[in-house]
C-alpha cells in the first residue's frame, strides 16, 4: 500500500505490506520515490494514485502545494 506521510516539511509518499490486509509492516524505502532536489515537487510528493502496468506499475502523484504547479508520473523499472 503506498500512502502519503505528513511532516513539518511537507507530504512524501510511504509505502507498506501486509500479508493479510490486518498486520502491516511499514517499508518506507520500498516506496520508490522521495521529493526532487529542485523543482515542482520538490517540498513534497502526495495523494498516488498507482496503476498495473504490463511490466511493473505507474504512480500518478501530487507535487508542491497538493499538485497545484502539477501532476507527476513515476514508472516502475519492472521489480
Amino acid at each position: 500500500m503506498w500512502y502519503s506521510i505528513r511532516s513539518r516539511v511537507g507530504y512524501k509518499i510511504g509505502y507498506a505490506e501486509s500479508a493479510d490486509g490486518l498486520h502491516w509492516r511499514a517499508a518506507h524505502a520500498a516506496a520508490g520515490i522521495e521529493p526532487s532536489a529542485a523543482g515542482w515537487d520538490s517540498e513534497m510528493i502526495c495523494f498516488a494514485a498507482i496503476v498495473p502496468a504490463r511490466d511493473g506499475w505507474v504512480m500518478f502523484y501530487n507535487g508542491n502545494g497538493y499538485g497545484r504547479t502539477g501532476v507527476g508520473v513515476a514508472i516502475s523499472d519492472g521489480r
